[in-house]
């Protein structure tokens, strides 16, 4: 009876993992072809054959295809899937660190803390890295977003303090940026308050091929070291102290 209930339980996870799988060749699928997509639609529509050559026969490719494709469209096409699983990614380890769905970057504050350094530099060009030029509002948001996780994870090493507790204070902390962004909206110049507005509402227009590297290659560095931890990480949504009980040092990990 034992054995049978084994090999039951096992026959049931291996159809839920092929599954899985068989839904991440979906999803893989189906980014390559918004990708397409996304460089083929635009003002100037392109075919499917300007593309190819634009891309792989940059010597025969029109001059203006080609500067479409690759200085333009490319990049930011790029760019969105860079993007898309660098939130994906940071959205599950938020959820599982926290074990809250609720857990996300609006509810703790950080996307606001983020606003509120991009708008201090819009506004008072002052920025936490002098002489940093275009990457003055990115560094300024970086910073202030880094500094509400760690406001957060000091909140949650107190002792008694539950996973509803940090949503709590991740929500007063949103209240608090908002109230200095809407501060800095109100002395902000006419071109200083629409930067602000375009900044927060989100664009990818600005890509270059340099940017995306960056991008990139933080998703690279960062991406594998959470990857080693996923076991770990996913035990924590089995509660603290059956993570302990397992093994695992739970503070430590968070």
């Amino acid at each position: 009876m034992k054995k049978k209930a084994d090999f039951d339980a096992k026959d049931i996870y291996g159809k839920i993992t092929g599954q899985k799988y068989a839904l991440l060749v979906v999803l893989a699928v189906a980014c390559v072809l918004a990708l397409i997509i996304d460089i083929l639609v635009g003002p100037a529509w392109l075919s499917i054959q300007e593309v190819f050559s634009a891309i792989f026969l940059a010597n025969s490719s029109d001059p203006i295809t080609h500067v479409i494709v690759w200085t333009i469209r490319l990049p930011i096409a790029l760019m969105a899937i860079v993007v898309g699983a660098a939130l994906g990614i940071a959205g599950a380890e938020m959820q599982t660190i926290i074990d809250n769905p609720l857990a996300s970057p609006y509810t703790l504050g950080v996307s606001a803390g983020a606003g509120f350094g991009a708008a201090l530099a819009l506004v008072l060009g002052v920025g936490i890295v002098p002489y940093a030029g275009e990457y003055l509002v990115s560094i300024n948001a970086f910073f202030f977003s880094l500094l509400t996780c760690l406001l957060i994870f000091f909140i949650g090493k107190a002792r008694r303090v539950t996973a509803e507790t940090m949503i709590l204070a991740g929500i007063a902390l949103l209240f608090l940026f908002h109230s200095l962004l809407a501060l800095l909206q109100y002395i902000a110049s006419e071109e200083a308050l629409q930067g602000i507005v375009f900044w927060l509402f989100g664009s990818l227009m600005k890509t270059t091929w340099p940017k995306l590297g960056v991008v990139a290659a933080v998703l690279i560095i960062v991406a594998p070291l959470l990857a080693k931890d996923a076991w770990k990480l996913t035990t924590l949504r089995l509660g603290d102290e059956k993570a302990k009980s397992l093994g695992i040092d739970v503070e430590k990990l968070r």
